[in-house]
């Protein structure tokens, strides 16, 4: 594909395959970007135990946790699209994961969006929603899941 690409990496094996799938197909004149998103509520609970005695850097720690996180798959990022001379794109930004992909696809003109699916069952997408399904139902663009 020789348009935007934009794939979604959360640091899951899922994300890696549809990372690896966007480097493999994308053309010559094309534009990859991956995006990951920093949920808010991630590791929240670590902060929710702030303010007993001893325990005031409870924010810190969170940061520090969420950064070592990013740097991980920003680098196993870099590092797969190098592998296969693809110049790559990095976006990182903070919110819903769902609203957050959508936003990113609308701001660069992206073309295709690419999305791992971690396999869960109905159940599961019910009592925990699934990023993947809400991608495809509420995308403006094409959508590819890859397991």
């Amino acid at each position: 594909m020789s348009g935007t690409m934009l794939v979604a990496v959360d640091g899951s094996p899922e994300a890696y395959n549809a990372l690896i799938w966007v480097l493999e197909h994308i053309k010559e004149g094309g534009r990859a970007c991956a995006v990951y998103v920093i949920s808010p509520t991630k590791y929240a609970a670590i902060e929710g135990a702030a303010g007993y005695e001893g325990i005031s850097t409870l924010h810190e720690i969170r940061e520090r946790i969420v950064n070592d996180e990013r740097e991980q798959v920003t680098n196993r990022v870099k590092e797969l699209a190098h592998d296969r001379s693809v110049d790559i794109e990095i976006l990182v930004r903070t919110g819903d994961p769902r609203s957050e992909i959508l936003n990113t696809a609308e701001e660069i003109g992206a073309d295709l969006i690419a999305v791992g699916s971690t396999g869960k069952g109905l159940g599961a997408r019910i009592l925990l929603g699934s990023v993947s399904t809400y991608i495809i139902s509420h995308a403006k663009v094409s959508t590819i899941v890859v397991r």
